[in-house]
């Protein structure tokens, strides 16, 4: 092969081998500028992926939390209109002063909407704590068909609410058999709320139904509740068909869980009521505390209700026990009156499950909130007002009995010093009760 095909196989070669690697660089370089877009590629969609993910978990979030992030707001915004600081720190988009402006009668709105519903949810529980404290009380039948109400008489007194409350001799230990060991007949004037109060004294002659003419405070042991009602409907023209059932226990409670009452004691009482005070400790489960002196005192629960319950002192007899009871029963009354109305849902929460009563839980609920405006009056009558003394064999047997003299002409006296009825005549039936008591006892 002469020099120029050898020099030109040469650059053939040459050119060959430059070809070759101009391919490889261009393979190389595409190659990796496929990888790099690729690598970019794939981590946009990565990127936007995240993105979305976060996107979602974020309106997640809010959709979540909104109810309770718009009541912060709707709490924090009515602390800030009253000029309290927020209590939450918790990140809320920006406002413009305009749109707060705008939108600060809606808050308003909402804040006092939301005051009124946490008042509601309290009042509303209050009351159904209210209601289930009233219905804790026992349930006293009492059919208002049998308790001898007299139509004409109803219609006289319809504007006084009349309640008769029955304290029963009745042990803690023993509530069979139980006599109406005090009776009294609280008398509402609707107009006025003037409350006033008369008691019948234990041992008054009366008709007390089917058993004839018998001591009144029996009427209980033959009829319970009922009865005692009859009884003082038809002798007295009345017109209660309420009734509160009470034993000296829930006196005695009653008044300790207000502090106590204050008693003027006489000199003539200590003795009596030293005497029978362990005996009330016993009875209604409480400290026997003596009287140490007379005056103006303190009394506890058993000893008021031992003052009440004597037969007698050195000077007045058994008359002055009537009076004792509507003593302590309106010391205790002014007592309750004069606290608040926390610490006297307190005391019938406490005394109210030992009550029996047929009066509705709603009736009870009006009489409780309208309790502070009553005005109990300086009323300490006893009837009869005028008494006899006879001793014979009546429903009960051989006894002693205290007679109306005479029942009409007390029952006139009743009705024009408690109702205003001057003048009154009683009905024909108490004229003829009247009648036979005198006829009885000889009495008139």
């Amino acid at each position: 092969m002469d020099e120029r095909e050898r020099q030109y196989q040469e650059y053939l070669a040459l050119r060959e081998k430059h070809h070759h690697q101009a391919d490889d660089r261009r393979t190389y370089g595409e190659s990796e500028m496929r990888r790099i877009y690729q690598d970019k590629a794939e981590r946009q969609q990565r990127e936007r992926e995240q993105y979305m993910a976060m996107r979602e978990h974020h309106h997640e979030n809010e959709r979540h939390d909104a109810p309770h992030n718009r009541a912060r707001h709707i709490l924090d915004d009515t602390l800030e209109e009253f000029g309290y600081e927020k209590e939450h720190d918790y990140r809320q988009r920006p406002k413009k002063k305009k749109k707060k402006r705008k939108n600060k009668g809606k808050r308003v709105a909402r804040g006092v909407l939301l005051v009124m519903l946490l008042l509601g949810i309290f009042v509303l529980g209050g009351g159904l704590l209210v209601f289930a404290t009233l219905n804790s009380m026992q349930d006293v039948d009492v059919d208002k068909d049998e308790i001898a109400i007299n139509p004409e008489v109803a219609t006289q007194l319809d504007n006084y609410e009349n309640i008769a409350v029955l304290g029963t001799d009745a042990r803690v230990d023993d509530t069979e058999n139980a006599r109406s060991d005090a009776i009294i007949v609280a008398s509402i004037n609707k107009e006025t709320d003037e409350v006033k109060m008369f008691s019948v004294y234990r041992d008054t002659l009366l008709d007390v139904g089917d058993e004839g003419l018998d001591k009144i405070t029996h009427a209980y042991s033959y009829g319970g509740a009922q009865q005692s009602l009859y009884t003082l409907n038809k002798n007295l023209d009345l017109n209660i068909d309420k009734v509160v059932v009470i034993n000296w226990k829930t006196v005695a409670d009653m008044i300790d869980s207000v502090g106590g009452i204050e008693i003027d004691v006489q000199d003539s009482e200590i003795e009596e009521m030293n005497k029978y005070i362990n005996e009330t400790a016993r009875n209604v489960d409480g400290p026997n505390d003596k009287i140490q002196e007379s005056g103006k005192q303190t009394l506890n629960g058993v000893q008021a209700v031992t003052y009440s319950r004597i037969r007698k002192d050195a000077l007045t007899g058994d008359y002055r026990r009537n009076e004792r009871m509507k003593i302590v029963f309106s010391e205790t009354f002014k007592k309750l009156r004069e606290s608040g109305y926390l610490e006297m849902f307190r005391v019938t929460r406490k005394v109210l499950p030992e009550v029996g009563t047929n009066i509705k839980s709603g009736e009870l609920l009006k009489m409780m909130l309208k309790f502070k405006s009553y005005d109990m009056t300086d009323s300490t009558t006893g009837f009869p007002y005028d008494v006899g003394s006879w001793t014979g064999y009546g429903g009960a047997g051989y006894a002693w009995y205290g007679p109306p003299i005479n029942l009409t002409n007390n029952v006139s006296k009743l009705h024009e010093k408690f109702f205003g009825q001057g003048g009154y005549t009683p009905t024909d039936t108490v004229q003829e009760i009247s009648a036979n008591i005198s006829a009885l006892t000889g009495i008139y």
